[in-house]
């Protein structure tokens, strides 16, 4: 018999009042599987700055998956099609970055949700769908249950965003919204200055914002470009923290054994 569709993310989102990510840039899913075995409770899959393909994309989702992982795929800005290829192949939601204005928000939704409340493309034998072994009465109840389920998470990475973050996160449909610290605080002009008082009142406007709208949000824990400890995001209520990449974590455990054994 076959079973109802789950996503693991949307679990999170509802029963936790935080949860640990990590990025995944390399092609190989093993590094999936050892982010799951690690503890990591969900992965961001790179294809804005990695060179992954969908092929690749989809068999980190398999691999996600086998381990309990919930999934997001970070998606090159403004690339609908993409966004809806990702989603059909089986990833619990999206992370869209360079979100400006209410506007950009709202067409993220709709890129992730079937009508009315968007515009995804019809496809009920995708994967997404469990190549129509869902176990729904039928596409009707499908796309209701595809819609509650997929997750849009969106990255403010520009002032002029900050500008605007009341209106984009009390957007319809956002649920999750995510400062990236290394554009925004280029976009400020504050470049390699983590501590500029400019940077830390635009996060904490971000961050006031969303509680108040009474949206799931975060930023990477201790990064370079803003550093936040996990127990200083927590406090302020984050959900969203991530810990550093394969490769970055793969490049520090051969650095330390070449330092090591020097």
């Amino acid at each position: 018999m076959a079973s109802v569709l789950r996503n693991r993310l949307r679990e999170l989102i509802d029963e936790k009042s935080s949860a640990l990510g990590t990025f995944i840039t390399l092609g190989d899913p093993v590094a999936v599987e050892l982010a799951g075995l690690a503890g990591f409770e969900f992965v961001i899959i790179e294809c804005e700055h990695a060179g992954l393909s969908l092929e690749t994309v989809q068999n980190h989702l398999r691999a996600a998956r086998a381990r309990g992982l919930g999934t997001l795929v970070r998606v090159p800005a403004g690339d609908h099609g993409f966004v809806q290829r990702v989603i059909d192949i089986g990833a619990d939601g999206v992370l869209v970055p360079h979100i400006s204005d209410r506007e950009a928000a709202a067409g993220a939704v709709s890129s992730v949700r079937f009508p009315p409340d968007g515009h995804r493309g019809m496809y009920p034998s995708s994967a997404a769908a469990d190549f129509g072994a869902h176990g729904l009465p039928g596409v009707s109840e499908l796309t209701q249950t595809l819609n509650r389920n997929t997750v849009l998470a969106i990255m403010i990475e520009e002032a002029s965003a900050v500008g605007q973050i009341e209106a984009i996160a009390a957007t319809p449909g956002v649920d999750l919204v995510v400062v990236g610290p290394s554009d925004l605080s280029a976009s400020l002009g504050v470049i390699g200055d983590p501590k500029a008082p400019r940077l830390a009142a635009a996060v904490s406007k971000v961050f006031k914002a969303c509680r108040k709208a009474g949206v799931k949000f975060g930023m990477p824990v201790e990064h370079g470009g803003y550093r936040l400890t996990a127990a200083e995001l927590r406090d302020q209520g984050a959900w969203f923290l991530t810990a550093g990449s394969d490769s970055v974590f793969l490049l520090n455990a051969f650095k330390a054994s070449v330092k090591a054994h020097a």
